[in-house]
């Protein structure tokens, strides 16, 4: 398994000089085991994969592209991903089934006047639309195993497992914690303070953090919302987004080899994750790799070309 960062910024892109050592594109994350090449998230960085797919002797003709959720910061580089305008290729795209529109709906709005001077039907590619639910497990391509679990995130938000070659990526980009907010698909109305939750809420965070544990457990590779610092996190909670803390918290207990930051808050720059960074390694209570992800970073294990 080949695992290549092309975007790690939450909320919406950066473009500044103090920012450039871990990249200002929006999440986006490519994984090849073998023919097969796998998409997680099409924020921005999607762009320059494109473009790189483009620059291989023999592209993949066949891309399976996993959505998390469909907020903009993960859906951007939709539009201008280069393999979508030839009828040579074929993207599988998975995304979460909602009440509220179908994925392939809500694809085509984002491609629509007036927002863009194209539409889904101007794209040449072969496009195949598959809405998932949270626990689904199912096969890519017959190489890799995919597993499912709810992250706790505004209008929900799927955490992604994938399994091959004795290589294991664990995929968490957007989640709050699991003990001061339980977001559903209705909006959150913020008045400072958290809503007190009730047992029934109680009892689906405590369900959902042993899920998304379970999901991690002893995964070569997590890569995981640490958009905030503890400070920032009191002040956001409505968010939908974790501290670097609740991402060691979550990490160790799963027992993952390495941890990820990922999600970079769009006004935190290199620096300030270098600080983040070097505080989780300091209380970090285990032999577990700690890293911050960055753009161009690249992960090998198994039985690689």
């Amino acid at each position: 398994m080949i695992v290549r960062i092309w975007g790690t910024r939450g909320s919406y892109p950066v473009a500044r000089a103090e920012m450039l050592r871990y990249g200002g594109n929006t999440t986006c994350v490519e994984v090849r085991v073998g023919d097969s090449c796998i998409i997680l998230d099409a924020g921005t960085g999607l762009r320059q994969l494109g473009e790189a797919l483009g620059r291989e002797p023999n592209p993949p003709t066949t891309i399976n592209m996993l959505i998390t959720h469909t907020h903009w910061d993960h859906i951007i580089g939709f539009p201008f991903f280069a393999p979508i305008f030839s009828p040579q290729n074929r993207l599988e795209i998975y995304g979460l089934q909602r009440t509220q529109s179908s994925l392939r709906k809500t694809i085509a709005n984002a491609l629509s006047d007036p927002l863009m001077p194209i539409g889904l039907e101007d794209l040449r590619a072969d496009l195949s639309f598959h809405e998932i639910h949270e626990g689904l497990e199912f096969q890519l391509d017959s190489r890799v195993r995919v597993c499912t679990a709810r992250a706790n995130h505004p209008y929900r938000a799927l955490a992604y497992r994938l399994e091959s070659d004795g290589a294991t990526l664990v995929f968490i980009p957007d989640t709050g914690p699991f003990h001061t907010v339980l977001f559903g698909d209705e909006r959150i109305e913020w008045t400072g303070k958290p809503t007190a939750n009730t047992d029934d809420d109680l009892l689906a965070l405590a369900t959902m953090r042993a899920r998304i544990i379970n999901l991690a457990r002893g995964a070569d590779w997590l890569i995981y919302d640490s958009q905030f610092t503890d400070e920032q996190y009191a002040r956001f909670p409505h968010w939908g987004h974790s501290s670097a803390s609740q991402a060691r918290e979550i990490a160790e207990e799963a027992g993952v080899g390495q941890l990820l930051l990922f999600h970079h808050d769009p006004h935190h720059t290199d620096t300030q994750i270098d600080a983040m960074l070097e505080e989780q390694r300091t209380l970090c209570r285990s032999d577990m790799i700690i890293t911050a992800a960055y753009e161009g970073m690249e992960l090998r294990k198994g039985d690689l070309p």
